[in-house]
């Protein structure tokens, strides 16, 4: 998921009454529901060697015991060097509350992931394999209102968050009104929540942020349950429907749609291309359905060399289901396009380009400069 979900997610969490467990409890968990995504910053190296490192290290089993040990450690420094230097009265931190914030809020950011198509390779270091959910979108609004609508209810106290909330509320809902990827009925329900929410924060008492937190984390889990089951029936949905109309396929997943809970694009894998099945999961698929289909390509030694390029390593670990395209250019040599089924989705010119790599006449990639 993208930062803003999993900043709500870590607030969230505070609000259930967890920031009562310890100074620096909210700071704890919201810096940790973020932390995974250090990886983030091989983006200023390359693409490369971000789609080599993003979800891996910082993402494995490895990192889910280090990296709150190391958070905690400097939550401790911080509350020793500033916080109880300026409030010397001060409740003292301990450590063990603030690894156990660490862990759940490192957690959380981890699930959150491994629910998109884009997955996480949960058992680095020890192995490189990918695990997906294909329950959300890697942007999905209802998250936000689930859990942002009680981080605000909890927050707006002041005059200061007020105005903060407000703009960050306007935000997101021209988001939703000028997205072409969002229906007009998704509109329509997003307006209805943002009202809700504002109606439940001028009519219920403050003091019940906690439980009101409580039930948006709630919500939240009994939401990410139906997407994940919506997901698995979507795939066996057209796995019968291939059966019916004698296609051969080797797997289906469903890729989550955007704003659109009870919709998916489950992408079937055939020996040559893919094919795009639309899907609503609470009516099963079209059955004169014309599914979109797209070549993958043929993974001939051009390809090969392709992929054995230095500049696309990162890209060939990141790959799901790949499409190749090769054109001979004017002076011999090949250019090779390579692409991922998963960005098709969300993209409505069709595939995602990841990585173009040059190939010489003799078969071997082209350095790039």
């Amino acid at each position: 998921m993208e930062p803003f979900a999993h900043t709500l997610a870590g607030a969230c969490l505070s609000e259930a009454g967890l920031n009562r467990r310890s100074p620096l409890a909210a700071s704890t968990l919201i810096v940790a529901a973020n932390l995974p995504d250090l990886d983030g910053a091989c983006y200023v190296h390359s693409a490369d060697l971000a789609f080599a490192w993003r979800r891996g290290w910082t993402h494995g089993v490895l990192a889910m015991c280090v990296l709150p040990l190391l958070l905690a450690g400097a939550m401790l420094v911080i509350d020793r060097m500033i916080r109880r230097r300026r409030r010397p009265e001060s409740e003292r931190t301990r450590f063990l509350p603030l690894l156990a914030l660490s862990v759940l809020g490192v957690l959380s950011h981890v699930f959150l992931d491994w629910l998109n198509n884009y997955g996480v390779r949960l058992l680095t270091p020890f192995s490189d394999r990918w695990f997906y959910g294909d329950a959300l979108f890697i942007v999905d609004p209802w998250l936000w209102l689930l859990l942002g609508g009680a981080v605000m209810f909890a927050w707006t106290v002041r005059t200061r968050a007020i105005v903060a909330w407000i703009l960050l509320a306007t935000g997101t809902t021209a988001l939703m009104m000028v997205s072409p990827l969002v229906s007009n009925a998704a509109r329509v329900v997003w307006l209805g929540g943002a009202a809700g929410w504002i109606v439940a924060r001028l009519l219920v008492p403050a003091a019940r942020r906690q439980g009101v937190a409580v039930a948006a984390i709630i919500g939240a889990c009994l939401y990410v349950g139906v997407m994940i089951a919506g997901s698995r029936l979507a795939e066996r949905q057209v796995r019968t429907l291939a059966q019916t109309r004698g296609w051969r396929i080797e797997r289906v997943a469903a890729m989550p749609v955007p704003a659109a809970p009870t919709r998916r694009l489950v992408i079937a894998v055939a020996a040559d291309r893919y094919l795009f099945v639309p899907v609503d999961w609470t009516r099963g698929p079209n059955a004169n359905v014309q599914p979109a289909t797209e070549p993958r390509g043929p993974l001939d030694p051009i390809v090969v060399a392709a992929l054995g390029s230095p500049s696309a390593q990162g890209v060939r670990r990141w790959l799901r289901f790949p499409s190749y395209e090769v054109h001979q250019m004017r002076d011999g040599h090949y250019r090779v396009t390579i692409r991922d089924a998963r960005f098709a989705v969300g993209n409505l010119p069709g595939f995602g380009v990841v990585a173009i790599v040059d190939v010489d006449r003799s078969v071997h990639p082209v350095p790039t400069r």
